[in-house]
């Protein structure tokens, strides 16, 4: 790879990664999505916990826009070498979200935890993860699609949630990741669909993935594993942020419903591979330079039956015989009627033997008809004398 390409290449991955992070931060901030200014006391930490969870996101759906950017300028026929450097390039560039949350989180103060160092930590494991996330984006096709089906739909249920809270006189509220809440909803309900939330949208968006992938003609495995990329990101988020320890659960339920959404995500994408569907008939495809026509069969020789049957069927009825036709006279066969024992047939008389021609050979006779005739010839002359 030429050094002006690598150059440009780990320019755009590192570059659109870290403005990704800082506008979805910059828009969090702005929709109080994110609030990094509050005073928590021991009872409120696992507000600061699902903040935590919203940073690691970011950081990784950055590098993963990075990824998919600097794709765009890979070199045609690029190996794994340099994705890999193009998946270090945008997680470095992700890892701006750091110093972006540290710097607000000085005034927040939350009792037991050092806000500025536990922000930092997570957002550098969320670019570190991002790494991964960012090389799967530039290796599969399948993976950027589902990457954006969640990114996309995660976006859109915390602008849902917090919307309510735009209107003139009201206030906003910090929402937790992958989990509708708007106000409009009692605390049951919304504890209900925390569970739901997350594992309902990798569902659907493995099945939509999936079939997108069955359409275009990948292989099962690939369409299996398509519903795994977009969940994957906020169980891992959900993992550094961790499952809280108060007692109404205000994290441990998101938590748990994200330990479940990547295999929700598979559940989808491997029912889009197995679903059975009616095969379509494929025209023959017309021969290019690449795949050249299939050789046909020359003309075959007609059959000796074929020909036999065809010379019968031009004669005339009278001249046809049983083994032209395959049809045979009742008349012609031997009666038979279970009881009556068959009759041999009878023999042949022979027939006597042609004279040949010129002289004939007499037969030689054998010794006892030789004494025969001598004993007719005497009895014979002793008769004379008797008349």
């Amino acid at each position: 790879m030429a050094f002006r390409t690598s150059v440009k290449l780990v320019g755009v991955a590192l570059g659109v990664a870290a403005l990704a992070g800082a506008s979805q931060l910059g828009l969090a901030y702005g929709l109080g999505i994110v609030v990094l200014s509050r005073t928590l006391d021991i009872t409120m930490r696992d507000h600061w916990t699902a903040q935590l969870a919203w940073v690691a996101w970011f950081a990784m759906t950055a590098a993963v826009v990075g990824g998919i950017a600097a794709r765009r300028h890979l070199p045609r026929g690029s190996g794994a070498g340099t994705r890999l450097v193009s998946s270090v390039a945008a997680g470095i560039g992700a890892a701006a979200v750091a110093p972006l949350t540290m710097q607000p989180a000085r005034s927040m103060h939350v009792d037991g935890v050092q806000p500025v160092l536990v922000i930092g930590i997570c957002a550098a494991l969320g670019a570190s993860a991002g790494i991964f996330a960012a090389y799967a984006a530039l290796s599969r096709s399948v993976a950027r699609w589902n990457f954006s089906t969640v990114g996309i739909a995660v976006w859109v249920i915390a602008l849902v949630s917090v919307a309510p809270g735009l209107a003139p006189g009201k206030t906003t509220s910090a929402v937790r990741l992958g989990v509708l809440e708007p106000e409009f909803l009692s605390a049951d309900v919304i504890k209900r669909t925390a569970l739901f939330t997350m594992p309902a949208l990798a569902l659907l968006a493995g099945l939509a993935v999936g079939w997108s992938a069955r359409r275009h003609g990948l292989s099962t495995l690939t369409i299996a594993l398509a519903g795994l990329a977009g969940p994957a990101l906020l169980t891992v988020s959900y993992l550094i942020a961790g499952p809280g320890s108060a007692d109404d659960q205000y994290q441990a339920v998101p938590y748990w419903a994200a330990m479940t959404a990547a295999g929700a995500g598979v559940l989808g994408s491997v029912l889009a591979a197995v679903l059975r569907r009616s095969p379509a008939v494929q025209p023959p495809a017309s021969p290019t330079p690449d795949r050249p026509a299939l050789p046909k069969r020359g003309a075959q020789p007609e059959p000796t039956i074929a020909r036999a049957a065809a010379s019968a069927a031009q004669r005339p009825q009278e001249q046809l015989r049983p083994s032209d036709t395959g049809v045979f006279s009742m008349k012609d066969l031997p009666s038979f009627d279970g009881f009556t024992p068959q009759q041999p047939p009878p023999q042949q008389q022979p027939v006597p033997p042609q004279p040949a021609r010129g002289r004939a050979k007499r037969p030689r006779q054998r010794p006892d008809q030789q004494q025969q005739q001598q004993d007719n010839v005497a009895t014979w002359v002793s008769g004379l004398g008797n008349g």
